[in-house]
């Protein structure tokens, strides 16, 4: 379910911003231009879960979050009572998927390779995150979606371009890949964020809200 739910948003907008770990200082900052220029969906590693409390009341209303680099039913249960709304899981598991659904948390299970992301779908998760997505390139997606079937699909890491050749393809979102928050981590010039952002927003604009395919 997306219209409304936890991926409401995400389903409007098809993008994520994946903070690297280790963030926290700038995160406020770098989350709150990501929000004005068009982002509305973040995900923040399992060891800086704090972050999504310290975003709840800034950009509440405004933004979503979630977690990702998941691995254990206890990542999922502290990143749900900080205040993440859905988990991406960079290996899938039935027991991930399981101890998601038992929380009534969207859950994307990691998976790759045709085979892999037939048994992500085989578990009962919400979707499949396909990571590293930049790995195969754009041709893969169409191959990636033929195995996912009616499953939710994510590309795990991928340029602006690559966010238009994804989503046409059936994608439901795209994480952007690590150099949209290149800056943040250091003491880089943060004001290109924006820039980098927009390039990003533009593409997603283009194609549109998700709609579920036709049957």
């Amino acid at each position: 379910m997306t219209d409304g739910g936890p991926l409401g948003m995400l389903s409007e907008t098809r993008l994520l911003a994946s903070f690297p770990r280790g963030t926290t200082a700038r995160a406020i900052v770098a989350a709150t231009i990501l929000v004005e220029e068009g982002f509305a969906a973040m995900t923040f590693d399992v060891g800086d879960l704090d972050v999504i409390e310290k975003l709840a009341t800034p950009l509440g209303g405004r933004a979503t979050f979630g977690v990702h680099g998941v691995r254990t039913a206890g990542d999922l249960t502290r990143a749900q009572s900080a205040g993440a709304e859905y988990a991406l899981a960079p290996i899938g598991s039935k027991t991930l998927a399981q101890a998601a659904a038992r929380r009534s948390m969207p859950f994307f299970a990691g998976a790759l390779t045709p085979g892999e992301i037939a048994t992500a779908v085989g578990f009962g998760a919400t979707g499949v995150l396909i990571h590293p997505a930049d790995v195969l390139g754009t041709t893969y997606a169409p191959h990636a979606l033929a195995a996912a079937g009616s499953a939710l699909l994510i590309a795990g890491g991928s340029s602006p371009y690559g966010v238009t050749q994804w989503l046409n393809a059936g994608a439901f979102a795209v994480v952007a890949d690590p150099s949209l928050l290149a800056d943040i981590t250091g003491y880089g010039e943060i004001g290109y964020l924006r820039d980098r952002a927009r390039n990003y927003t533009a593409e997603a604009e283009r194609v549109g809200p998700w709609r579920p395919p036709a049957s």
